[in-house]
C-alpha cells in the first residue's frame, strides 16, 4: 500500500513538474476559457429587464367636467379621481424587478470546464504517447490501477487551476455574487469535476493513440457527463437563484455518480491502455 501510495506521488509529481516547465497545457486550457466565458458574457451580460421610464406611461385624458355640474364642486371630488384612476391603472405599468443574467452563470461556467477539461486530458495523455513513455510505463511493474489514479490526480489539479482562473472571470462580467454560500459552490463544484475526470481519464486513454483524438474525446465523454452536469447547475440555482438550502439528496446523486464514474474507470482503463 505505502509503495502505491508512492508511486502514485511520483507519477503526479512528475506530470505537474513536466507542465510547470513548460506551461502549454495551462496556457493553452485558460486562454480556452477565459475566451468562453468573456464571449458569453459579452453576448448574454446585457440582457436585463429594466422597469421603464416614468415618462413612457400613457396616462389616459382627464375628461372634462360637464358644464351642468356646480363650479361650487367639492375640491375632494376633483382629488380624488386621480387617485382612483393611479389605483385602477394596469399591472403591466408597474416597474418590474430588474433581474439580470447573473445566475447564467452557474451553466456558462460549465461550458468553460468541459472544453477546457477535454483539453488537459488530452495533452496530459498526449504527452506520454509523444514521447514514447507510456510504453515504458507499461512494461514497468506498476499496477494500470496505480496509473489510472496519478494521471486523475494530475488532470485534477490542471482543472482545479483553470477553475480557479475563469470562475472570477465569471463573476465579474455575469455578476455572480457567491458569497451567499461560496463553500457550497465550491463544494459542489469539485465533486462534479471529480466525476468528469474520471470519465475524462479513461476516454483520454482509449482515444490518445487515434488520430480524431480531440473530436472524439469529447463526444464520447460529454453525453456520459451530462447527468452530474445537470445535476450541479440545477444544485447551484437553487441554493444562488432561489435561496433554497443545499439538499442531501442532490448531493448523494453527486457522490453515486462519482463512485460508478470511479469504479468504473479504474476497472476499465487496464483494458483501454495501448503500448
Amino acid at each position: 500500500m505505502i509503495h502505491a501510495l508512492r508511486t502514485i506521488l511520483l507519477l503526479t509529481g512528475k506530470d505537474l513538474r513536466i507542465e510547470a516547465r513548460s506551461r502549454q497545457t495551462l496556457g493553452l486550457v485558460i486562454v480556452l476559457g477565459v475566451l468562453i466565458i468573456v464571449v458569453l458574457g459579452l453576448g448574454l451580460g446585457g440582457e436585463t429587464f429594466s422597469p421603464p421610464p416614468p415618462g413612457d406611461a400613457q396616462v389616459a385624458p382627464v375628461a372634462s367636467a360637464p358644464a351642468s355640474q356646480p363650479a361650487s364642486a367639492p375640491a375632494t371630488q376633483v382629488a380624488s379621481a386621480p387617485a382612483s384612476r393611479a389605483a385602477s391603472a394596469p399591472a403591466e405599468l408597474a416597474p418590474t424587478p430588474q433581474a439580470g443574467t447573473g445566475f447564467a452563470a452557474t451553466a456558462i461556467l460549465w461550458v468553460a470546464y468541459l472544453f477546457g477539461g477535454v483539453l488537459c486530458f488530452e495533452k496530459t495523455m498526449a504527452m506520454e504517447r509523444n514521447d514514447g513513455a507510456m510504453a515504458a510505463l507499461l512494461a514497468a511493474p506498476i499496477d494500470h490501477g496505480v496509473l489510472f489514479v496519478a494521471k486523475l490526480l494530475s488532470n485534477l489539479a490542471l482543472i482545479f487551476v483553470l477553475v480557479l482562473v475563469i470562475t472570477p472571470v465569471a463573476i465579474l462580467l455575469f455578476n455572480f455574487d457567491l458569497s451567499f454560500a461560496p463553500w457550497t459552490f465550491a463544494g459542489v463544484t469539485a465533486l462534479s469535476l471529480i466525476g468528469f475526470a474520471a470519465v475524462g481519464t479513461l476516454f483520454a486513454a482509449a482515444t490518445s493513440s487515434s488520430r480524431l483524438a480531440g473530436g472524439l474525446l469529447s463526444v464520447l465523454i460529454f453525453p456520459i457527463c451530462l447527468p452530474v452536469v445537470v445535476t450541479s447547475t440545477k444544485m447551484l440555482l437553487s441554493v444562488f437563484r432561489d435561496h433554497q438550502p443545499l439538499t442531501s439528496e442532490g448531493v448523494g446523486v453527486l457522490v453515486a455518480f462519482d463512485a460508478v464514474y470511479l469504479v468504473v474507470s479504474w476497472l476499465a482503463f487496464e483494458r483501454v491502455l495501448e503500448p
